[in-house]
């Protein structure tokens, strides 16, 4: 991981690609607690700040002209070294949201068919989009990790994950019902979701029904899931041994998870391959 850094201090998913925010914030979090690695994570950082735009905001690499999710991922990686940078792209995420029903005719139907409080919103990908579990998720993870908890757009955020998760357990990527029924947990959503929730000391049926369904051993084999529920599993104290086993046997001769970037560097974050 550390030897696939770009020379202008970032990361690409792939060794040798574009820098992006994402792999890089994640390598950031990854390493940012070794001595060893300061120097790397100390240029990782100048280059995510040489990214931040004139609104606060970040978007996905140097090329993108407008501010998105991108955002959560920068502050979440400066918070703890670069509190003003951190805090300008907190402003921006507390004053961006997913579109908001309000009609009451809209909002009553919203409720019969995919069950749900469509007054309630959380993070889009992209400013004027609808919102979604990811993107939410992360933002509120950001605004944890920049020490912002009681903001009303934070309390609404958990309230928007509390509501759109599945009444069986976990979170899809979005709604939990579609017009043609239930929609399945994903592994992604549903630890990230976990993981926020569990920053604002949130814990209920609902935390407690995804918890048991990420817990089961049904999923696909990939580094990918693997390393998301590890990630969960290392917050709440949960054994790893299984995790651990999984991902050194899919670990790759140069030491990579699928050769991606952004993939180790979560399996590091939580099981320090």
């Amino acid at each position: 991981m550390l030897r696939a850094q770009n020379a202008d201090g970032g990361w690409g998913y792939k060794r040798g690609g574009m820098s992006y925010v994402e792999p890089t914030a994640a390598v950031i979090l990854a390493c940012s607690q070794d001595a060893q690695n300061a120097a790397v994570v100390q240029k990782a950082r100048a280059f995510i700040k040489t990214l931040q735009r004139a609104d606060g905001g970040w978007g996905i690499a140097s090329m993108d002209a407008e501010s998105g999710w991108m955002t959560a991922w920068a502050v979440w990686a400066l918070a703890d070294n670069d509190m003003a940078a951190a805090q300008r792209g907190a402003e921006w995420l507390l004053a961006t949201a997913g579109l908001r029903v309000t009609d009451a005719t809209q909002v009553a139907g919203v409720k019969k068919v995919l069950r749900i409080d469509a007054t309630i919103t959380g993070w889009p990908w992209q400013p004027g989009d609808a919102a979604w579990i990811f993107p939410s998720a992360l933002a509120l993870l950001a605004l944890h990790a920049a020490q912002i908890r009681q903001h009303p757009r934070v309390q609404e955020g958990l309230q928007y994950l509390l509501d759109r998760a599945i009444p069986e357990g976990g979170w899809n990527i979005g709604n939990p019902f579609m017009v043609t029924g239930n929609l399945p947990p994903t592994v992604e959503s549903t630890a990230l979701a976990l993981l926020a929730l569990r920053a604002f000391d949130i814990e209920n049926e609902i935390t407690q029904r995804a918890a048991r369904w990420l817990a089961q051993e049904n999923f696909t084999p990939t580094a990918h899931e693997w390393t998301w529920r590890a990630l969960y599993g290392q917050k709440v104290g949960a054994p790893l041994e299984r995790a651990r086993g999984a991902l050194q046997t899919l670990q790759r001769a140069d030491g990579s998870l699928d050769g991606n970037v952004f993939t180790t560097a979560l399996g590091v974050m939580a099981l320090d391959l």
